[in-house]
């Protein structure tokens, strides 16, 4: 049988993953209509503010293991894959350890007693993830993700059975924590059982230790300000919002950006890998070509949903939840606004890091995270709570002039794409605001 190619094994790859994210997305949503129904808006702020924790701690400390796993030219070695995989458990315990540290105090910062024990049931998530094979980076590194992806869709829905289950009987924020732990552990046993590859065990190559912290190095930077960018950002309006609006607010992002992760987790898997090939042709005009069109497909599909959502999102919140989440609806709303020209920006995902400016990268995410949380402290400065949602969701827009900067200097930025789309937003905005009913907002509560 001939070998596969790289072209038919990315296709399959991408295939596979759009079903992946499809089929957990599916899930995730018909979840979330049981779950509400079940459980009071609290339970989810506490669980989004739990893992935002969790994910800062985990990505404060990211070596990119998994990352090193598919580009050293060792990762498939037993000797280099089982040392990987013993940092991997070492890290799993220190990150287990910092979460029990970390539970008093959360919960004493967050005015949420139940947190510190609650933390616990997050600890052992953390610890139990540690111990997952790194057959699943083999896999990555060897672009054939149908086994993987078919293992996380299948120990997803036996966790979301497992926690509905729970909350029937047991209506309270510890059916979530649960659930979370029986989907790490059935994972963590299905990458043993099911996936090829060396069998993990505990080992120490000096040299494979050498290389995964050599490539850890930027790795810990990007993934330190990806953090304030996401979970980081979360846990400021923590400290600036009440719990039950944080819940909301989790709960319209998810809406407002299931399309365009969608998008984003098809770029990171297969587009990123294309124009990499193309770059290292050393015809740049190629390459702006194939990111135009790359970057037209991303877009309009996005755009047009976001669109829609900011005259209908309050109708959707209605329609999907009962009237305890109606104050989602304008949340979502401001939300879908700012990701009219978020889009423009995010759709260059990859394509500084196939160039070779992982530099640049980096301190294009780091001025992002600047606006982000100088949008959130200054817009909820001058108009509370609901000034903060409008701060953050004005970053897409203070970065687009940022972005195009940065790519016009590459050669790489589209005015003929952009502009047509950068003005409707304006216009939609606008319309959007004057046809918005901002009362609902005057009984938003700080913290």
């Amino acid at each position: 049988m001939p070998p596969v190619s790289l072209r038919q094994r990315v296709f399959k790859a991408g295939s596979w993953t759009l079903v992946g994210y499809g089929g957990a997305l599916a899930m995730r949503f018909v979840s979330n209509l049981v779950l509400t129904r079940l459980l009071f808006p609290e339970a989810f702020g506490l669980m989004a503010l739990m893992y935002s924790i969790l994910f800062g701690i985990n990505m404060l400390t990211d070596l990119g293991i998994n990352q090193s796993i598919v580009g050293s030219p060792r990762g498939a070695d037993p000797a280099y894959a089982n040392t990987a995989w013993t940092l991997q458990v070492v890290k799993g315990v220190l990150v287990a350890l910092a979460m029990l540290a970390a539970a008093a105090p959360a919960a004493a910062y967050f005015g949420q007693p139940q947190m510190a024990e609650l933390m616990w049931g997050i600890a052992l998530i953390a610890l139990v993830t540690s111990f997952g094979s790194t057959n699943v980076a083999i896999a990555t590194r060897n672009v054939e993700l149908a086994r993987v992806t078919q293992i996380d869709l299948a120990t997803q829905a036996l966790g979301i059975g497992v926690t509905v289950a729970l909350a029937c009987v047991w209506p309270s924020v510890w059916s979530l924590v649960w659930g979370n732990v029986v989907t790490s552990l059935a994972r963590v046993v299905a990458s043993h059982l099911l996936l090829d590859g060396p069998k993990s065990r505990f080992a120490w190559d000096r040299s494979a230790v050498r290389g995964i912290f050599s490539f850890g190095g930027w790795m810990m930077t990007s993934s330190s300000i990806t953090f304030l960018l996401g979970e980081g950002s979360r846990l400021l309006a923590a400290s600036l919002l009440d719990i039950r609006l944080i819940g909301l607010i989790g709960l319209s992002a998810a809406l407002n950006l299931m399309a365009w992760n969608a998008i984003q987790q098809l770029s990171g898997r297969v587009l990123f890998p294309a124009y990499a090939e193309v770059a290292r042709s050393g015809d740049r005009e190629r390459l702006s070509r194939v990111v135009e069109k790359s970057r037209f497909t991303q877009i309009l599909p996005s755009w047009c949903i976001s669109v829609l959502i900011c005259f209908a999102g309050g109708a959707l919140i209605d329609f999907l939840y009962d009237p305890r989440y109606s104050d989602a609806g304008l949340v979502l709303r401001i939300q879908a606004a700012g990701l009219m020209v978020g889009v423009l920006t995010g759709s260059y995902s990859g394509v500084l890091w196939s160039i070779g400016k992982v530099r640049l990268s980096t301190l294009t995410l780091a001025i992002q995270a600047s606006f982000l949380w100088g949008g959130m402290l200054l817009g909820f400065h001058v108009g509370g709570p609901i000034g903060a949602i409008v701060g953050a969701s004005l970053t897409g827009w203070l970065m687009y002039p940022i972005t195009a900067i940065v790519y016009a200097r590459e050669g790489l930025w589209h005015p003929r794409l952009d502009m047509p789309f950068l003005a409707a937003s304006i216009a939609v905005t606008v319309l959007m605001a004057l046809t918005t009913d901002w009362s609902a907002a005057q009984a938003w509560q700080a913290k």
